[in-house]
């Protein structure tokens, strides 16, 4: 009786493992940080809020990075955000907001040529079959 059973568990784990092992992101709880690049400096990203499996609220940007040292970057570079994981999201947003002012930029992938320090918020949003999900980052830059 003792065989059966650790057979039947062995195999229940078996299929567990397999199940979970097809897609890098399925099991995790929470969703995965793009990298961003900006003249080959990667720069520190934080995650907000996000609705993966589980939700989770943040402070809104700039308080999420407001401790964070802003990383210094060249004017007009290019920004670029890569996402290292299947799936990729379906969708994605940037909004970028200067330091001290309450105006938000529509999605701009080169950095401002105004000197001063800029919060960036990515939204990412995951609309499969399987998966439903949204998540936000944020990352602080200062041009000079």
């Amino acid at each position: 009786m003792k065989k059966i059973l650790f057979l039947f568990l062995m195999i229940g784990t078996l299929l567990l493992i397999v199940s979970c092992s097809g897609n890098k992101l399925e099991g995790t709880t929470k969703p995965p940080i793009p990298e961003v690049e900006i003249d080959l400096v990667d720069i520190p990203v934080v995650r907000g809020g996000y609705c993966w499996y589980e939700c989770a609220d943040t402070p809104s940007i700039p308080e999420i990075v407001e401790r964070k040292e802003p990383t210094i970057v060249p004017k007009t570079a290019e920004i670029n955000i890569i996402f290292n994981y299947e799936p990729k999201p379906n969708n994605t947003s940037v909004t970028r907001m200067k330091k001290g002012e309450e105006e938000l930029y529509n999605q701009s992938l080169t950095v401002p040529t105004e000197q001063g320090v800029y919060y960036y918020e990515v939204h990412a949003r995951w609309d499969y079959e399987d998966l439903e999900a949204d998540s936000s980052y944020a990352f602080v830059i200062e041009v000079k």
